[in-house]
């Protein structure tokens, strides 16, 4: 087994589209963000490795400093020879997201024994058929360089309510959202002149029957939730992107059963569950 880091994401995306292509929903963060980085999405630092066995590649993974590692899921071996690599590479790695027994596997490879803290679980969840959204009042529009302010502030009170706060400094959340609001993948919900409701995409990556999106953030403000605007603003994301791609997915907290509801209400249904995890180094 053997693990390599690439020097550029597109080099990675494409040494890695085979791999990708037989775990599309569950490598789609990996593959989405990469193609971020690859069109100037700024981060720190970038890791990504690929896992190749006899010359194949049976695994691959990301970490844009300061995140976690991610993974999608991996065969036990390939995750431990990925643990034992990031041990020596990447020994700042905070944690590693991922399908909870290859999260393990690269955690034994690292050799750590204590110290992991197991957070929020969410569900991979993937769009079987587009059911009607009950009619509340307002319309779906894209958001513009006017909305730059409001977005931002949202996409970090969503990071906020899930528990996931940034370390990125506002500049930083404010050129990110510039560039999501840019190229069209940012819907607002508005009523009466109001905006009310937000949801969000990331890049679409290639899979084996076509492109595939990946929805989020999707965000209400507490004081207007309740009220449909969410899952309204939502399925207007979900028949915007349709003609364009093949499959929909996004991800779930599943310890939210609200938000499970509305989105099986549209016609989700659930693949895959990953867990993110934060390793605290105990100190001698």
């Amino acid at each position: 087994m053997k693990v390599r880091r690439c020097d550029h994401p597109m080099e990675f995306l494409a040494v890695t589209a085979g791999f990708r292509a037989s775990q599309p929903v569950m490598s789609n963060v990996i593959g989405s963000i990469a193609t971020s980085v690859a069109r100037g999405a700024a981060y720190e630092d970038c890791f990504w490795w690929v896992i190749e066995d006899a010359g194949e590649v049976v695994g691959c993974a990301m970490r844009t400093v300061p995140w976690r590692l991610a993974i999608p899921d991996l065969d036990p071996h390939a995750a431990r020879a990925l643990g034992e690599a990031v041990v020596l590479e990447d020994p700042g790695v905070p944690g590693v997201n991922g399908p909870r027994p290859a999260v393990d596997a690269v955690y034994q490879g690292m050799g750590v024994t204590g110290g992991v803290e197991y957070g929020r679980s969410s569900h991979a969840l993937v769009l079987d058929e587009l059911r009607p959204a009950p009619a509340v009042s307002g319309s779906a529009r894209l958001a513009v360089a006017g909305d730059l302010d409001l977005v931002t502030d949202w996409f970090q009170r969503f990071e906020v309510d899930i528990d996931a706060v940034s370390p990125d400094d506002d500049a930083r959340w404010r050129e990110r959202v510039a560039t999501k609001v840019a190229d069209r993948a940012v819907l607002l919900w508005d009523v009466d002149g109001r905006s009310v409701s937000l949801a969000g995409h990331a890049p679409a990556v290639d899979g084996p029957v076509g492109p595939i999106a990946r929805i989020g953030p999707v965000y209400t403000p507490h004081e207007l939730r309740r009220r449909g605007f969410g899952t309204a603003v939502t399925s207007a994301l979900v028949q915007r992107l349709l003609p364009q791609v093949a499959e929909v997915m996004l991800y779930a907290d599943a310890a939210n059963p609200t938000s499970n509801g509305i989105y099986a209400s549209l016609g989700f249904r659930r693949q895959a569950t990953v867990v993110e995890t934060t390793y605290r180094r105990v100190r001698a």
